[in-house]
């Protein structure tokens, strides 16, 4: 099989939104997330903004309506560059009468 090269690994990590609602206010420019996913734990360092607007986005639309992700590049035990957004999430539409 042949080998293939890579700059680098991008990863997407899926947050609980009642888990990020729940954090406290950064009170620095940046926060360290700690993140376990399959008894691993990796850490992201994000900007304290974009922490604070997806706390905002989840208390305007409630946990259940909100998407919570960190992306960045994984290199050992660390995301970096990481990014962090919540997203709401938009309701399927209902299928038209005639797709049916």
């Amino acid at each position: 099989m042949p080998i293939l090269n890579s700059r680098a690994l991008k990863v997407t990590a899926v947050l609980d939104p009642a888990e990020v609602a729940a954090l406290p206010d950064p009170s620095t420019g940046r926060t360290v997330l700690r993140i376990q996913v399959a008894g691993r734990t990796v850490s992201a360092e994000v900007a304290a903004k974009a922490l604070r607007k997806a706390k905002a986005t989840i208390a305007q639309h409630g946990p259940s309506e909100v998407a919570v992700i960190v992306q960045g590049k994984l290199v050992g035990e660390s995301i970096l560059e990481a990014g962090l957004v919540a997203q709401v999430k938009v309701p399927k539409p209902a299928p038209s009468p005639e797709a049916q």
